[in-house]
Parts: structure tokens; C-alpha cells; sequence
């Protein structure tokens, strides 16, 4: 019986539903950096792609405030976070530059975001690019003040509309 369910939990959609589930319920408030932790983003200098597939830099965001978060659709532990993106998106979407960033193609992507009804704007990596930030493993994501110190690093999966962290967002945007 026990691995009976243990198979149904692994193998089958149901299981895919449940480990989603409880990732999400399991997902801890993101925290942000102690003051002495922060350090300033080594460059600006980033090609990126828009979900018209145009390129742009992240230069462009010098001076906002930033988040970024390194996802794939086929990815169980990114798919759990992405609504809880998305609820923080329709908060902040107007105040925070939002670069949730895949190095998928464009095709799957879309089709992901259309069945899930997401909102915020899907960023594409350019591969072969070097990055500004440490880690672009799945499910990993930073907060970049305006003033360019990353105050926020966590390559946990997050509940990123807790009240304790987007009040620390809320406190950002008024420095």
C-alpha cells in the first residue's frame, strides 16, 4: 500500500499536483539581506530579450527597483512560485521592474503563461551572455535596490506576497 502511494505520488499527474501543492505550502517568506550582507551588482551591462523577442539591457532598470527571478515551465519548484510572482507583480508590477527570466524558447513559454493566466512580463535570457548575478540556477531570484545593492538573494523557493516581505518591498521603494 505505502508504495503504492508512494508511485502514484511520484509517477502520476495526481503526484505532479500534489508536490506542486506542497511546495507551495511549504514555500518560506523570502528575507532579505542583513545591511552588512548587500553588495552592489558588478554591472548593468546585460543583454536580455522581451517576450517580443527584441533585445534590451538591464541598464535600463539602473536606478529602480529591480526583481528578478531565473524560472522554466517544466520546472515543478519555479512553477510553484510564479503565482505568488504574479500576486506581487499586480501589487508592484507599476513600481519594481519585473525581469522573470527563462532561457526556454518562445513557444513553450507562451503557451505556459496563457494557460496559467500570468501577467508579468516574461524576460529571456541570452545564453550565451555572462550575467551580472552569481547563480542563474532554477528557482533562484534577487531584489536589486535603486541604488544598485542586491538586498535580497535566495535560490529558495519563496512566497513572494507574505505581508513581512512586501512591507521590506514597500520600504524600498520610499529610500
Amino acid at each position: 500500500m505505502t508504495i503504492g502511494l508512494v508511485l502514484l505520488l511520484m509517477y502520476s499527474p495526481l503526484g505532479s499536483q500534489g508536490k506542486l501543492l506542497l511546495t507551495k505550502l511549504l514555500a518560506p517568506t523570502p528575507r532579505f539581506l542583513s545591511v552588512e550582507d548587500q553588495y552592489e551588482i558588478p554591472s548593468y551591462q546585460w543583454r536580455l530579450k522581451d517576450k517580443e523577442w527584441d533585445f534590451f539591457s538591464l541598464e535600463q532598470s539602473k536606478g529602480k527597483v529591480i526583481f528578478v527571478s531565473f524560472w522554466a515551465s517544466w520546472h515543478l519548484p519555479s512553477k510553484a512560485s510564479l503565482e505568488s510572482i504574479e500576486r506581487l507583480y499586480k501589487r508592484f508590477g507599476s513600481d519594481i521592474v519585473f525581469l522573470i527570466i527563462t532561457d526556454e524558447e518562445r513557444e513553450p513559454v507562451e503557451q505556459f503563461i496563457k494557460n496559467q493566466d500570468f501577467s508579468f512580463p516574461i524576460t529571456y535570457r541570452v545564453v550565451e551572455d555572462k550575467s551580472p548575478f552569481k547563480s542563474m540556477a532554477l528557482g533562484t531570484s534577487y531584489v536589486i535596490s535603486a541604488n544598485g545593492d542586491i538586498v535580497l538573494e535566495t535560490a529558495r523557493i519563496s512566497d513572494w506576497d507574505k505581508p513581512d516581505f512586501t512591507a521590506g518591498l514597500s520600504s524600498l521603494l520610499k529610500q
